[in-house]
């Protein structure tokens, strides 16, 4: 009965995972939808919404292997490459020589702890049954989140707006990184913040939003068959 009940969660787990999937492609493919930051960042992640539900419904195990599993798929999805192609890529963004270690960080940092912290919903089980603590597991997720966007900014991505600074100071166009950059005194940290700081607020906007809407709905739907396992 128990391998019944483990089997029946993996496969609302995938179909969990399989939803956010879809609609990531499907908001990618959306003009306005699809809008991003210059360096990376989408602004309505709603893929967020049935990763943070896996944990919700089933607990931190299920949460954490369904973020895992999203990770690695938007790290194929970003860069289809081999590491030595990918490595020569990145240099030729940051004008940084990139070893293997710091590929290894941008892996950890801008995908694994970012997309697997969805899973950390689990530590809200049953969230659903109030708007509250729905609500404050999407908060949590998303700082943890914001806290690894924030050390990936500073530690692999700050050449990059150097670089960007450099451009506009030649009679490029400003675009809202260099913006925020100017606007915080060129302190690295307050940009990492505050970029990052941005997409992961209308995307958790945006979900809690749709979390309030449905959430009763959703309760007549999944939580008689999760109540079953």
């Amino acid at each position: 009965m128990a391998l019944k009940s483990e089997t029946k969660k993996m496969l609302m787990t995938i179909q969990l995972l399989a939803i956010a999937i879809v609609l990531d492609l499907v908001i990618s493919a959306i003009p306005g939808l699809n809008a991003s930051m210059p360096f990376g960042g989408k602004f309505f992640g709603l893929s967020m919404f049935p990763l943070v539900l896996i944990g919700i419904l089933f607990g931190l195990k299920y949460g954490l292997i369904g973020g895992l599993i999203y990770a690695i798929y938007n790290f194929g999805f970003d860069y289809l490459v081999y590491l030595e192609t990918l490595r020569v890529t990145l240099e030729s963004w940051t004008g940084q020589t990139w070893s293997i270690w710091k590929i290894l960080s941008l892996v950890l940092l801008d995908y694994v702890i970012p997309f697997t912290a969805f899973g950390l919903s689990g530590l809200f089980h049953r969230a659903l049954n109030t708007h509250l603590k729905m609500i404050g597991s999407m908060l949590f997720v998303s700082a943890i989140r914001l806290v690894s966007a924030t050390l990936s900014g500073v530690i692999l991505w700050s050449s990059s707006i150097e670089y960007a600074m450099a451009e506009v100071e030649s009679g490029g166009e400003p675009n809202i990184a260099t913006q925020i950059f100017a606007s915080v005194g060129e302190s690295l940290w307050l940009y990492s913040f505050t970029y990052n700081f941005i997409y992961i607020f209308t995307t958790t906007f945006l979900v809690i939003l749709v979390g309030v809407m449905i959430r009763k709905r959703l309760l007549v739907i999944v939580e008689p068959q999760v109540r079953r396992l």
